[in-house]
């Protein structure tokens, strides 16, 4: 006997819409494909009808999921949240693993939903207060609940909160902390992605300690001198050697005169 599926409880609109976006990016990341709204309906325990009372269309299901999945206000959240106590490469790692997350995850529903680009991240700044997306009631041409200008503020936003996390170590760098920041977004980037790294993803420490160190071996400064010291010390006996040598064959020569 086939056991009926559990029905969800009854929810506000709101919730309803929070509760199928929430299934349909579970559905997407697992599957790796958008899911069909029989599927959604299944899995949020729902009746298929119940999805078109808080969505007009599939379209609109999908859309407002898109909006969910790429607010930047989590990350937002997240990056406040790094101690900045802790020491410098403790703090990078930090930071890294949290753009290494968003864009592992962004990769993967990219991939999923079909999308060749991320989308339009306007409209955001209104999120950051909660640390989650908050969804606009567009009135007319004007979407209430934001804002702020969209698009370049929001980016400006996140890209001040990740030069913070490095302010209280910029005397122990030799670049500005925004510098830093670009050349660890770009290498976690590349080493994020399964195509561009081949398979062999980089770990936040990797990534730190190669923009840190580098990979080259660098000898301390002790060894520096005393290789120094060793070089110096070789030049002078090869010297006074043949100083010692050439008198020797003066007085030899000055002998024989004198014979």
């Amino acid at each position: 006997m086939t056991t009926p599926a559990r029905r969800a409880s009854p929810l506000a609109p709101d919730e309803r819409r929070d509760a199928l976006v929430e299934v349909f990016l579970r559905l997407a990341r697992r599957e790796g494909r958008v899911p069909t709204t029989r599927e959604i309906a299944t899995e949020a325990g729902v009746a298929e009808g119940t999805i078109f009372r808080v969505f007009a269309t599939k379209e609109a299901l999908e859309d407002d999921a898109i909006q969910v999945a790429f607010c930047p206000a989590p990350i937002a959240r997240e990056l406040a949240a790094i101690d900045r106590t802790q020491s410098m490469r403790d703090c990078l790692i930090d930071f890294t693993a949290v753009i290494q997350r968003r864009f592992s995850d962004v990769f993967g529903l990219m991939a999923a939903l079909g999308l060749t680009q991320p989308p339009n991240r306007e409209g955001h700044s209104h999120c950051f207060a909660s640390g989650r997306h908050q969804r606009c009631v567009v009135v007319g041409n004007t979407a209430t609940g934001d804002t702020g200008e969209a698009g370049a503020p929001v980016q400006d936003y996140l890209h001040d909160m990740m030069v913070a996390v490095l302010e209280t170590h910029r005397d122990e760098l030799v670049v500005p902390p925004d510098g830093v920041i670009h050349r660890i977004r770009l290498l976690t980037f590349s080493g994020s992605h399964p195509g561009i790294a081949d398979g062999r993803l980089l770990s936040p420490e990797e990534i730190v300690d190669t923009i840190l160190d580098g990979v080259r071996t660098r000898p301390c400064p002790h060894h520096e001198y005393a290789a120094h010291v060793v070089a110096h010390a070789d030049a002078h006996a090869r010297t006074s050697s043949t100083a010692t040598a050439a008198v020797e064959e003066s007085h030899r020569l000055s002998n024989r005169k004198g014979s």
